[in-house]
């Protein structure tokens, strides 16, 4: 979606820009805008490529989590046996059953598969 929206507002930008006249917008100011836009694409893309890899892990943790498996989480063994999932703040706590680590909260950023 927000690469969508980027492609939307380079596309405005670069018409403005095209269309504009010369005596409005000098060569240098068009160089500095598409630099800019670029440089901003460029972020944007590094952004979104960085998020759908954290998204990507959070839900092979979850699915193996679901499964079954023992995950890792700051050195701290999780199964769902003894842990459930929290969907609203992407987490895992301890269950009733679970009284060595009552009232932790193990964030999934930090968790990694075995």
């Amino acid at each position: 979606m927000i690469q969508f929206l980027i492609l939307i507002t380079f596309l405005a930008i670069f018409g403005t820009v095209f269309y504009a006249k010369s005596e409005t917008l000098s060569k240098k100011s068009k160089i500095i805008l598409f630099v800019s836009v670029g440089i901003l694409i460029a972020f944007g893309w590094l952004y979104e490529l960085n998020s759908s890899q954290k998204s990507q892990n959070n839900r092979e943790v979850l699915s193996a989590f679901k499964q079954g498996k023992i995950i890792t989480c700051n050195d701290i063994d999780v199964s769902n046996k003894e842990f459930i999932y929290v969907s609203g703040t992407l987490s895992f706590m301890p269950n009733d059953t679970n009284q060595n680590h009552k009232g932790l909260v193990i964030d999934i950023v930090t968790c990694k598969l075995k």
